[in-house]
């Protein structure tokens, strides 16, 4: 059983990094001083792009992956 909390808590460990790893990603995008103050995200709401890219893809499956990590982990931790 602690084998298998080793491999939870690394796993989450991975996806975690990968999730912060991903946003800054998308972050850099919209580095700019207006993007600062929310003017950046004025194309991802409503704006010309439809749908998400590979790396928005990539950074969706990394948030859903991180919470059900996480639900994992604190279960895990429960026991």
């Amino acid at each position: 059983m602690n084998i298998l909390k080793g491999i939870i808590f690394a796993l989450h460990g991975v996806i975690s990094i990968g999730l912060v790893i991903s946003v800054l990603f998308q972050m850099s995008r919209h580095s700019e001083l207006g993007g600062a103050f929310g003017s950046g995200s004025l194309h991802t709401v409503f704006g010309r792009e439809k749908g998400l890219d590979t790396l928005g893809k990539i950074t969706l499956g990394l948030a859903i992956a991180f919470m059900v990590s996480s639900f994992l982990t604190a279960y895990a931790l429960s026991i």
